[in-house]
């Protein structure tokens, strides 16, 4: 039940950092260029990947280390957003080449995808070596190491 009611405040956060963002690209009065639309864009992405990333680390199944789980995929979304932040303070460089930021939005999307996936996959690792760990305590048969 603890993990239900703490989603509650993680998407309010997330909702009032999504509607700042917003009213601040409307209210600074900036200037509504398709490199800043599209940065706009990535970042209410990146704002709405981290708060959803965050909200569904509360359900992570039994078969997964969950310490490493949220340690290493919290990083990385947190990552993820701060990269897709300093980009778009620079998206004014990429006024003539529109693609260029795009692909470069997409490649930050790719790799820290592939990283959260092999956390992922390690925690799993973890999770079961974990497990036939405490299944050898309390007997003579060697650990891990074999000491």
């Amino acid at each position: 039940m603890r993990n239900k009611n703490s989603i509650v405040p993680l998407g309010i956060i997330g909702i009032i950092i999504v509607a700042f963002s917003v009213v601040a690209f409307i209210l600074l009065d900036v200037e509504t260029t398709t490199v800043n639309k599209w940065a706009l864009a990535f970042l209410l992405l990146s704002e709405f990947v981290l708060f959803g990333g965050l909200i569904g680390l509360r359900f992570t199944g039994t078969e997964l280390s969950k310490a490493f789980l949220r340690v290493g995929v919290s990083t990385v979304l947190l990552l993820y957003f701060i990269a897709t932040l300093v980009s778009i303070l620079f998206a004014g460089a990429f006024q003539e080449n529109l693609n260029t930021f795009i692909l470069m939005e997409l490649a930050l999307i790719v790799l820290f995808s592939i990283i959260s996936i092999a956390i992922i996959a390690w925690s799993r690792k973890i999770a079961r070596s974990n497990e036939a760990d405490m299944a050898k305590v309390g007997t003579n048969e060697p650990k891990r190491g074999g000491i």
